[in-house]
């Protein structure tokens, strides 16, 4: 039996020691302890921690994955400070801590969140550089890029903004949570499968396991901000309401949009069932994204 809890704390603590391992040791001060005090702001490090429970349980041993794990975290980290922007959410907190421009000014954040996003594919091209990764690194970047970029992430966030005040219907937020959290959550099991050079059958399990985890997480955030404090979130509590954002509460109505967060679980949880290795890691950490409370 797994003790989620505990396998949670031990990885986070894996990941923190390696992300300050390879933070910047001769780039101006400034732009370093912005990048190091949104890295180091606290989070769940779920992304890295999917890449890393991936390896495992396909029983990859190669310990540089960690550095496949530290570019996920640098893109997540990336954006959260460009998403708190005042020409984006405008927000004063992030993780129970004033947000990046708050400390720094809003140029610096720009540029700390340009550094992080840049430092993610410098690691994986380091990563590729060791004998037999190359096309492994090669595969991820094209995997992290995509979801990082127009046609996820950033996709999202233009449509998101977009969005604000605007009636949507069910198939348009589904997009939008799909590219603008479901896309890097994805990315983050594919290339930890990519790394521990997981079959093309593996890989596909793996993919339709992330693409339902993806949308599930974000309908649970989306719930949290309507349903939890400020306190208990670490950032403004109802921002999705002050902004008019297009969320599935607004639309759905609480009730229905937790039922669709938990038939998505269903289906992740189900899809590993593909799997020719034991996946009761992956199992609970889905169970984890979509039973929690912050």
């Amino acid at each position: 039996m797994i003790e989620i809890g505990k396998y949670l704390e031990q990885e986070k603590a894996k990941i923190d020691r390696a992300l300050a391992e390879r933070m910047p040791r001769s780039a101006p001060a400034a732009v370093v302890d912005a990048m190091r005090y949104s890295l180091e702001a606290g989070g769940k490090r779920l992304r890295p921690i999917l890449a890393l429970a991936v390896a495992e349980t396909l029983g990859a041993e190669d310990e540089s994955i960690i550095d496949v794990a530290c570019a996920l975290e640098y893109i997540h980290t990336y954006s959260l400070i460009h998403d708190d922007l005042p020409a984006m959410d405008n927000s004063d907190l992030r993780r129970g801590k004033p947000a990046c421009h708050r400390v720094y000014g809003e140029a610096v954040a720009i540029l700390a969140g340009d550094a992080l996003l840049t430092l993610a594919f410098e690691t994986i091209a380091c990563y590729g550089s060791r004998a037999g990764r190359e096309k492994r690194a090669i595969r991820i970047t094209g995997e992290l890029a995509g979801a990082a970029g127009v046609e996820g992430m950033i996709g999202g966030q233009v449509l998101d903004l977009e969005a604000e005040g605007a009636a949507l219907d069910a198939a348009q937020v589904d997009k939008i949570a799909i590219m603008k959290t479901g896309a890097l959550l994805r990315a983050a099991v594919v290339c930890g499968a990519i790394a521990a050079n997981a079959s093309e059958k593996q890989i596909k399990v793996l993919n339709a396991y992330a693409s339902r985890i993806g949308p599930a997480f974000q309908i649970i955030d989306d719930l949290l901000d309507y349903e939890s404090t400020t306190a208990e979130l670490g950032k403004p509590a109802g921002a999705d309401q002050i902004l008019s954002k297009a969320t599935y509460p607004a639309l759905l109505g609480s009730e229905e949009a937790r039922r669709r967060a938990e038939a998505l679980y269903i289906d992740a949880v189900s899809a590993l069932d593909k799997l020719d290795r034991p996946s009761g890691l992956l199992k609970e950490l889905a169970n984890k994204m979509i039973y929690r409370t912050r």
